[in-house]
C-alpha cells in the first residue's frame, strides 16, 4: 500500500483514512515513528495513560484506613516474607 503524506508549513501531516485504517488507529490514538535505515516505521499506541483516567472503579478503603495505612502495611508484609 502506497500513501502520499504532505508536509504543511507548521510540519503537520495528514495521514491518509486508509492508512491509518489499516494501522487500526482511531482519534485520540497515538502513533510512534521509528527511523530505521533511513525509513520511517509507523506503530500503532493506542491511548495514552492519561485517556484511562475515570476508566478504573474507585477505590474503597477499608473504614478507618487511609491509602498511607494501605502502603504501610504492604510494606511492612512484604519486608516480613522477604527477610524470613
Amino acid at each position: 500500500m502506497q500513501n502520499l503524506i504532505a508536509i504543511t508549513t507548521k510540519r503537520q501531516a495528514t495521514f491518509p483514512k486508509k492508512l491509518l485504517e489499516a494501522l487500526g488507529v482511531k482519534p485520540g490514538d497515538r502513533i510512534r515513528a521509528n527511523i530505521i535505515d533511513n525509513k520511517v516505521i509507523l506503530e500503532p499506541m493506542g491511548k495514552g495513560i492519561l485517556d484511562l483516567v475515570g476508566t478504573m472503579p474507585k477505590l474503597k478503603l477499608p473504614k478507618g484506613k487511609t491509602v498511607d495505612d494501605l502502603i504501610i502495611e504492604a510494606r511492612d508484609e512484604y519486608f516480613a516474607k522477604t527477610l524470613r
